[in-house]
């Protein structure tokens, strides 16, 4: 990740580089012809190595997550799209396919390009994000009714999560396998907890970003819309809309709003 950052880049190989210079400068001047000085000294350094990848993937995530998550956040999801594109352009490489292929994935799934979604999937190679693709793959799978392998997706997910170590994050792949269950059971016309289950994210999730709360607006007004209730459907769509930005919650909603005005 650091590499996509070039002034943390240059930091980085500057750091590395002084102390290679400093360890070698030890080695030649210290060393009285004991065989395992240069190994005491080499040892000695590499956690002085280890620390500057950590703090230049610190600061490079920090960056990340204050410049350009907020865009997806704040349902500037074209924009997301392309800073992710401009960031990464001839930079991902190794983990940083998996890394840029999980984020832009996200992206495309909020403005209803699954196909894109599928093959950002395919490039997810690194195990840190198979979470991810899996949660992709999810709503992949449900946007073509494809069901049985929906559930097969968000089996290989609980199965990752018995090794997640990050309550926060099992939390948040717990919610995504609960919101496609249920989206199985709408589709089924079965419609019982769903409206408790959107009421209560939307009450409980903190923060609640415009885009959690645009998708769980035009989630809960879509299934009022379906039990017959459209003032109330109304009310949650019209939310949707007004935070929705550029993605299919508020593209969604103006549909099934004027689904209503026609009735």
């Amino acid at each position: 990740m650091i590499s996509i950052y070039r002034k943390y880049h240059i930091a980085y190989w500057c750091v590395g580089i002084i102390e290679i210079i400093v360890m070698v400068a030890v080695m030649i001047g210290f060393w009285r012809d004991v065989w395992y000085f240069p190994v005491l000294v080499t040892l000695g350094t590499i956690p002085f190595i280890m620390a500057d990848v950590v703090v230049f993937m610190r600061l490079a995530s920090k960056k990340l997550s204050k410049e350009v998550l907020p865009l997806f956040y704040n349902c500037q999801v074209h924009e997301f799209i392309n800073e992710l594109n401009r960031l990464f352009a001839k930079k991902a490489k190794g983990a940083n396919i998996s890394l840029y292929n999980s984020l832009v994935a996200r992206g495309y799934g909020s403005i209803d390009d699954y196909d894109s979604v599928y093959e950002c999937c395919q490039k997810i190679k690194a195990k840190g994000y198979k979470a991810e693709c899996h949660r992709s793959m999810i709503e992949y799978y449900l946007k073509n009714e494809q069901f049985d392998k929906a559930q097969e997706e968000m089996e290989a997910l609980r199965k990752l999560m018995e090794k997640m170590k990050n309550p926060k994050y099992i939390e948040g792949c717990e919610l995504s396998i609960k919101n496609a269950e249920y989206y199985i059971r709408i589709k089924q016309g079965n419609y019982e907890g769903a409206e408790e289950h959107y009421q209560k994210q939307l009450d409980t999730i903190k923060p609640l970003y415009p885009i959690t709360e645009a998708s769980y607006s035009h989630a809960l007004g879509k299934l009022l819309f379906l039990k017959g209730e459209p003032e109330r459907a109304r009310n949650y769509l019209q939310k949707a809309v007004d935070l929705g930005g550029d993605t299919k919650y508020k593209k969604f909603a103006e549909e099934l709003l004027l689904k209503l005005d026609e009735e």
